[in-house]
């Protein structure tokens, strides 16, 4: 068997066999992934300006976007134990970041 026809036999079984609710799931987690990439790449140079300048709601509303898209992701996918995980490290992460936002000279307990 050719190799062409192995890869043409994997591919037919697989158009053919997957349930369109999970071609769905694949195409909501890239889409997931995609913003998410996008909102790591600004969330990067909010740090960096929060470290230089104190620039924090930057910073926290960036984190609370990637918040929103996590949950929707989520809401849409409840069996994503992985999504779920990183939106309670998550959550845990814009806490502080608001803490250090309304209260400074305090800085939070972790």
């Amino acid at each position: 068997m050719s190799i062409a026809a192995a890869l043409a036999g994997v591919l037919f079984t697989a158009l053919f066999t997957l349930s369109p609710a999970e071609a769905w799931q694949e195409s909501d987690r890239q889409a997931y992934n995609n913003k998410m990439a996008l909102l790591k790449v600004l969330l990067d140079g909010a740090k960096h300006r929060a470290t230089d300048s104190g620039d924090l709601e930057t910073l926290c509303l960036l984190m609370s976007i990637g918040n929103d898209v996590t949950l929707r992701y989520v809401q849409l996918n409840p069996d994503d134990q992985q999504i779920q995980k990183r939106l309670t490290g998550m959550r845990d992460d814009l806490t502080v970041c608001l803490a250090l936002l309304y209260n400074p000279a305090m800085p939070p307990k972790r």
